[in-house]
């Protein structure tokens, strides 16, 4: 029997979701990810020519073809034994990393861009153990310059929604 899922559930989620690994809360956290995530990506995960090259070789079109599909399925595979309030801290740092991805590269010059990738180059070089705090933020930025290339980022402006979230964010966590 066939069982239809929600719109912006995976089909990936359900082996997981049969097993009882997520619950109703779990998985409304999970769609808002894939809304925020695709709010944001300009650009598909999964191509149309890598999607057209799956349906000729299987038969089929990958699960996985959107950027909220793969932020969705990474985020329950890998966080699906942890509680609510962990997943929802965790889609707050993926969307609070998007945003700020989107405010501190559009517009950068391509020297800055490198600059970020040299910079994380000689960081990961250092023994994870010796890392300082300059070197764990310059990995961070080129994670987050990975983002704003990967997903499109430049392609539109950031979602006012969004904006305000940050904003608000921000005052919230300097005030903790």
């Amino acid at each position: 029997m066939a069982v239809t899922l929600p719109n912006n559930v995976n089909p990936e989620l359900l082996p997981m979701i049969r097993q009882g690994l997520i619950t109703p809360e779990k998985l409304s956290l999970l769609v808002e990810l894939h809304e925020i995530v695709n709010r944001f990506a300009t650009t598909l995960f999964t191509d149309e020519k890598a999607q057209e090259k799956i349906l000729e070789e299987f038969g089929v079109l990958p699960d996985i073809i959107t950027w909220g599909d793969y932020f969705q399925t990474e985020v329950a595979s890998r966080y699906c034994l942890e509680s609510e309030v962990s997943i929802r801290k965790i889609i707050d740092t993926i969307r609070f990393d998007l945003i700020s991805a989107h405010l501190i590269f559009s517009g950068k010059p391509e020297y800055f861009k490198n600059r970020v990738r040299s910079e994380a180059l000689v960081s990961k070089g250092i023994d994870s153990a010796f890392l300082k705090a300059e070197e764990e933020e310059s990995i961070h930025l080129e994670i987050l310059l990975d983002y704003f290339e990967n997903l499109g980022l430049s392609e539109s402006p950031l979602p006012l929604q969004d904006k305000i979230w940050y904003e608000g964010f921000q005052i919230c966590d300097v005030a903790i």
